[in-house]
């Protein structure tokens, strides 16, 4: 029935049908019955009348069928095309009956009608056949442009590969040449369960400090206990909130009519700009912070769904449906520049933020590699989207935000409503997941819900539907470079011009690109570099912070730069690496020498290269990529302990934010470490700025071992108060010491801040080597990731169990951004088409390395301050680029088989797609043969 009311959808079960050739019985309200076709289905008028039943046809074994379905990633998604082929055939192969069926080649596409007519009569499995019923199926095929799904280009060629495909699954091996077996595989289909190793070392004499354990958050959040936002019971008189969003990209606002809107039963109220009574802005006074940006839109229209006004109503279904009834008016209306590669030939859009001059040049150029690439945004999708809850008291409000910024919360509340920051208590238990986008794009949720809350005098939820968060925010920062690089016969770089243009979306602000600058050149000698960081200008929201920004994309387009001057010079990409590399860190050296024995990956070399010689249709690729990540830091965090007299427990608050990092964890057994109390007796409250005021943004990885030095030092200084009585009862249990200590009047609570001064004490660099291996089919552009190998330095781990996660999560996170999430805007309004799950796709558990093994360096320690670990919640995600360097090497040894030497360099911008992997191949259709 989806398929009758949208005959451009996908079906699967109508493709079955249509390719069987069953028909249905329907039967109308006066008891009416009759027999139609699944194609005079889709023309029936279905008001009134249900499908009775679905009749098969009985098929015996002169007929061959098979259906198969192509996705944009292995599970839970629609086919960008499916089909379903019946033959029924003579005893000499010569076909008597065709059925081919298509779905998603176009809207009304549905039999090959042409090609079904041209095999009547033929011999199936002739390589003649074959090429003419390809010719005759191009014709009939006739692919059109449906977005946001991938190119009518793409799909026209995989409708001709798959019907392919189905002839090789259906002859007999013993008649199909070696070479093309391979093109017979459902790669999907054959994909075993995944598996996993970790390997690191503890110390099991400093635990609980470096001991591994489960996040002590893991097992209430998997039951479906843990507390989030939107799971804060429902309040007395609780109104919901919903933002009404623009419907162009640029104009101005000439007139909002939210009349019909308030005719809606339960709608309370309207509110845009003019109902701010403070300063109209979201964004708090701080170091990247360069302008405002509204809460409301004013007056002139930036992007396309930017908020503008607030529905208020009883409940939250009605509240959305009202905001799309508010009428706007606007004046002015432009086409928008939404593409970064457009805006780059814009001067008035582009302006220097950052750039390094080279110290030196070499005399020894033979060859010049140049030339650009592009990469493009990633939706941050967190499990919990944003939202905010509201309630007015008797001193003032009380928020519960979902934000990785309680200061910048407290700040900008208190800016717009004008209202005095001790009246306005900010409390933060636990995120949903983050990645950036509530460093300060969620703080417009709850300056906006406050808003309503102080207007009202009510308790406001305000909870964000999916597409509004994916359509109102900004994701990552889109970005070009464009580099040219002069080497010598070995492959040194003599010199190199990088220019990197960021893509800020609607304005500057947040100058996250110029994190770049500390990797710009990754780990290789910089004397003979010159960098350039650009701010671009698109009509497109303010694209933010997201995991690893700046540095995914500087060391993401080094890497790649790195693989395009092997492939083109006929380099070892290994040798070119070790060869440009700055000898400060050598240490990737050693992790290289580490990883090669570790993976064997001398072994699976010689097989991947006899793997590509035998197959003509799958293809693998194994690729190294090097890292070097510098740690940042900024912090101000306030941590309190408190020790309980009646047990001995302590409790433990601090100014981070806990989102799935596991800060509680590792604050917990730093805690327990330095009392020599068991982990047990640690408990981790929530935060709020009433204990922890001005703290810093939870962000970049640094907050945890930021906290963990305020563990320390306010356990240190707990400790010293409880010394004289300790110096009396040396052999006291820590709860008999506690008592005594309450008894003589010792203070058992604790303090210990940690500032900006502290930076110093943290800078170190992090190391990475990762090894991907990938299987591609040339014929539909499917992959997998057959085995990927991550050696990260994370130092000495406070937690090994809690990094393992964030270095797979954060690997994971990437393989998404590079190969499967594709964000596809309306290019002449600005609307983003790939809004929710069904058509912006992140990786699941089919799309995951089958075998992901990680390895801690060993004899690593970082510094004293930081407990000797590292970060590691950011740096895997610029190991990832490893996945798209093994594909392309996949990719370019089919375009060999066409013909196409591995020296010529071909162009990728976005995802590794199925669209990119399958158009890359370069495959003409007169390749497809049996023999």
């Amino acid at each position: 029935m989806i398929k009758h009311q949208h005959n451009d959808f996908q079906s699967d079960l109508f493709v079955m049908f249509e390719t069987v050739g069953a028909q249905l019985t329907l039967v109308t309200g006066q008891g009416k019955s009759r027999t139609v076709t699944m194609g005079e289905f889709l023309q029936t008028n279905m008001r009134r009348t249900v499908i009775l039943n679905v009749m098969l046809p009985p098929l015996n074994k002169t007929y061959l069928v098979t259906t198969m379905k192509i996705m944009p990633k292995s599970q839970n998604a629609h086919a960008i095309v499916n089909a379903g082929f019946l033959y029924k055939l003579a005893n000499n192969s010569t076909v008597t009956q065709a059925r081919i069926v298509y779905n998603g080649i176009s809207p009304t596409f549905v039999r090959a009608l042409g090609t079904e007519k041209f095999l009547i009569g033929k011999p199936l499995f002739k390589n003649e056949t074959l090429q003419s019923a390809l010719n005759n199926l191009k014709k009939d095929l006739n692919a059109t442009e449906m977005p946001p799904e991938p190119s009518a280009a793409y799909r026209q060629q995989l409708g001709l590969a798959m019907f392919y495909k189905g002839l090789l699954y259906f002859c007999s091996s013993n008649n199909i040449n070696p070479r093309y077996l391979s093109g017979a595989t459902f790669l999907r289909k054959a994909r075993p369960l995944s598996r996993g190793e970790q390997n690191y070392e503890t110390n099991s004499a400093l635990w609980p400090l470096n001991q591994p354990i489960p996040k002590l958050e893991s097992l209430i959040q998997c039951a479906g206990e843990a507390e989030y936002v939107d799971d804060i019971p429902s309040l007395p008189y609780e109104v919901f909130g919903a933002f009404v969003l623009s419907t162009v990209a640029l104009g101005q606002i000439a007139s909002i009519d939210a009349s019909e809107a308030l005719k809606i039963k339960g709608v309370i109220a309207f509110y845009t700009a003019k109902d701010i009574p403070g300063k109209n802005s979201f964004i708090p006074k701080e170091a990247v912070n360069t302008s405002d940006e509204e809460i409301l839109c004013s007056g002139d229209v930036k992007y396309y769904n930017q908020p503008l006004g607030i529905i208020v109503a009883e409940y939250q279904h009605i509240a959305v449906i009202a905001a799309k009834n508010v009428k706007i008016k606007y004046t002015n209306i432009r086409k928008p520049v939404l593409d970064i590669s457009d805006a780059i030939r814009d001067p008035k859009r582009n302006s220097i933020l950052t750039s390094v001059d080279a110290t030196t040049r070499g005399h020894d150029t033979t060859q010049v590699v140049k030339g650009n690439a592009t990469i493009y945004g990633q939706y941050h999708f967190s499990m919990e989207i944003l939202v905010c809850v509201t309630l007015s008291t008797e001193e003032g409000l009380q928020v519960y935000p979902s934000v990785q910024n309680m200061d910048g919360v407290q700040a900008v509340i208190s800016k717009a409503l004008n209202l005095d920051a001790n009246r306005i208590d900010i409390k933060v238990r636990r995120l949903g997941g983050s990645y950036g986008i509530k460093v300060t794009r969620s703080n417009q949720v709850a300056v906006s819900c406050s808003l309503v809350s102080f207007k009202l005098n009510r308790p406001c939820r305000f909870v964000l539907p999916l597409s509004t968060t994916t359509r109102a925010y900004g994701k990552r920062f889109p970005c070009i470079a464009d580099m040219e690089a002069g080497i010598n016969r070995s492959g040194i770089i003599q010199y190199l011009n990088f220019k990197l243009y960021e893509d800020n979306g609607y304005k500057v602000n947040e100058i996250i690109p110029s994190i770049s600058r500390d990797v710009y050149n990754n780990c290789y000698e910089k004397s003979t570099w010159s960098f350039q960081c650009i701010n671009t200008i698109t009509d497109t929201a303010k694209n933010s912070w997201f995991r690893a920004p700046g540095t995914l994309e500087a060391v993401s387009f080094v890497e790649l730069f790195m693989d395009r001057i092997a492939y083109e010079a006929n380099l070892d990409p290994i040798e070119l690496r070790l060869a440009n590399l700055d000898p400060a860190h050598k240490d990737l050296r050693e992790m290289l020498d580490t990883l090669i024995k570790e993976s064997k990956y001398k072994e699976r070399r010689k097989a991947v290269e006899i793997f590509n010689k035998n197959n003509r249709w799958l293809k693998k690729g194994l690729r190294f990529s090097f890292l070097k990540w510098a740690s940042t830091i900024a912090p101000y965090f306030d941590v309190n302990i408190s020790v309980y007299h009646v047990d001995g427990t302590v409790s433990l608050t601090h100014g981070g934010i806990e989102m799935g990092q596991g800060i509680n964890t590792k604050a917990a057994q730093i805690c327990a470490y330095f009392l020599k109390v068991p982990l047990e007796k640690v408990q981790v409250k929530a935060t709020n700025t009433n204990i922890c005021p001005n703290s810093s943004i939870t962000a970049g990885s640094f907050t945890i071992l930021s906290i963990g030095i305020g563990v320390e030092r306010s356990c240190k200084d707990l400790l010293q108060r409880l010394e004289p009585i300790r110096s009396k009862m040396p052999d006291a249990t820590w709860q008999e010491l506690i008592a005594k200590a309450f008894e003589e009047n010792v203070d058992l609570q604790a303090h210990g801040f940690v500032n900006r001064n502290d930076v110093v004490a943290q800078k170190y660099n992090i190391y990475g080597i990762t090894l991907s291996e990938v299987l591609i089919d040339v014929l539909t552009g499917e992959y997998e990731v057959l085995r990927v190998d991550i050696l990260e330095d994370v130092g000495q781990s406070v937690s090994p169990e809690i990094d393992v996660g964030q270095i797979e999560g954060a690997f994971i996170m990437g393989l998404g951004y590079w190969t499967t999430e594709r964000l596809v805007y309306d290019k002449k309004t600005g609307e983003l088409l790939t809004d929710t799950s069904w058509t912006y796709y992140v990786p699941q558990a089919r799309d995951i390395p089958q075998d992901m093994r990680v390895y801690f360096r060993k004899n690593s320690y970082s510094n004293r301050p930081s407990f000797g670990s590292k970060m590691t919640g950011e740096p895997p995600m610029c190991m990832t680029i490893s996945v798209p360097l093994a594909i392309r090497e996949a990719i370019t040894s089919a375009r060999r088989e066409s013909g196409i030497p591995s020296t010529q360099w071909f162009d990728i911008d976005g995802p590794y797609n199925l669209e990119s992997v399958c158009l890359s191949s370069a495959t003409d259709i007169k390749y497809f043969k049996f023999y």
